[in-house]
C-alpha cells in the first residue's frame, strides 16, 4: 500500500465517522431501491391482469377478437414476434447499423418479453432472420443490418 501524508488523529476520526454515515445511507438507498422495485413490479402484473380482465369482458360482450394463443401464454412466437423484435431493433439503432442477434435477443428480452419454443435462442433467431428491415450479414455471423426504417 502506498503511503500518502500523514494524517492528524482527528482528521482519521472524521473521515472515518464520515465513511460510516456513508456506508449506512448507501445501505438505506439500496434497500429503497429494491422495495420501489418490488413496488413497480407489483404495479406491472397488475396492471397484467387488469387488461386480461379488459380483453375477456370485451370477448363476452363481442366487442374484441378471442385471444390467441401466444397471448395466452404471453410468449412471443411467429409473426408477432419478427414485429416485436423489429420494433426494439430500431428503438435502439439506425439504419446501417450492424447488431448481433445475441444484443438484439437481449434487448428483447430486457424489455420484458418472453420468446417461445424449447429454445428461445433460436426460436428467436430462426424468426428474426425473417425480418424485412434487417439484412443478415455473411452465413453464420450472427450479424444483422438495419436496411430500412421500421
Amino acid at each position: 500500500m502506498k503511503l500518502g501524508p500523514a494524517l492528524s488523529d482527528d482528521f482519521k476520526e472524521t473521515a472515518a465517522a464520515e465513511r460510516d454515515r456513508l456506508l449506512s445511507r448507501h445501505a438505506e438507498c439500496v434497500a429503497r431501491s429494491e422495495h420501489h422495485s418490488e413496488l413497480a413490479e407489483d404495479a406491472a402484473r397488475e396492471a397484467d391482469r387488469i387488461a386480461r380482465t379488459i380483453r375477456e369482458i370485451g370477448e363476452l360482450l363481442g366487442i374484441e377478437d378471442q385471444l390467441s394463443i401466444t397471448e395466452i401464454h404471453g410468449e412471443l412466437r411467429g409473426e408477432r414476434l419478427r414485429e416485436v423484435a423489429a420494433k426494439v431493433l430500431w428503438q435502439h439503432f439506425r439504419e446501417g447499423d450492424v447488431v448481433h442477434y445475441k444484443q438484439w435477443f437481449d434487448l428483447v428480452v430486457a424489455e420484458g418479453h418472453r420468446i417461445g419454443g424449447k429454445n428461445p435462442a433460436a426460436t428467436f433467431l430462426t424468426q428474426v432472420a425473417r425480418v424485412s428491415t434487417v439484412e443478415r450479414m455473411g452465413r453464420r455471423s450472427g450479424l444483422y443490418k438495419l436496411t430500412a426504417v421500421a
